[in-house]
């Protein structure tokens, strides 16, 4: 996923400024995508060099300027590509990659930090069913987010119950080795 797609996703529905751009990723979006100020503002020139996005500059002749962002046609045609564009879940995952290094701790510690995750999806959880719930289609991603993260507190879960390395069944083991 791409941080220029998402932000076409929240132009698609208004013109809006970028604090009302990270305003909404925080408050809609921020169970599957998250972005500071310092990555949005450099998209949406990527965006407006692209042709995707005008700038309307808004405010007083003295002070600060805002500027709101407007979704062009091109722009509208590259978000509908891409909407429609198979894609699978990114690997990339903090998370995981602590689990896959857990062996640098003494099983006792192991269990500790495995219990620490745990609670900690518990915990976003209980936040994300508690937040206010987002428009249409937002809300199922909300939904996926959740789903995901009980399955990765479940799983936390079992794996702090034995805290020792997984290990392959034999007949895994003679696979590799052909």
């Amino acid at each position: 996923m791409s941080l220029p797609h998402v932000l076409l996703g929240l132009l698609a529905e208004s013109p809006r400024t970028g604090y009302e751009l990270e305003r909404a990723l925080r408050e809609d979006v921020a169970p599957v995508w998250t972005a500071e100020f310092s990555q949005i503002y450099p998209a949406l020139a990527r965006l407006r060099r692209a042709g995707f996005v005008v700038l309307r500059v808004l405010g007083p002749r003295r002070g600060p300027r805002r500027y709101r962002y407007r979704l062009t046609a091109s722009g509208r045609r590259e978000l509908k590509r891409w909407v429609a564009e198979p894609a699978l879940p990114r690997l990339r995952d903090e998370a995981l990659a602590r689990v896959a290094f857990l062996d640098i701790l003494p099983v006792p510690e192991r269990r500790d930090a495995l219990a620490a995750q745990e609670r900690s999806a518990a915990e976003e959880i209980r936040r994300l069913r508690g937040a206010a719930s987002p428009p249409g289609f937002r809300l199922e991603a909300r939904r996926g987010a959740i789903e995901r993260l009980e399955a990765a507190r479940r799983w936390l879960h079992g794996l702090a119950q034995d805290a020792s390395p997984a290990r392959a069944p034999a007949s895994a083991r003679a696979v590799k080795r052909k």
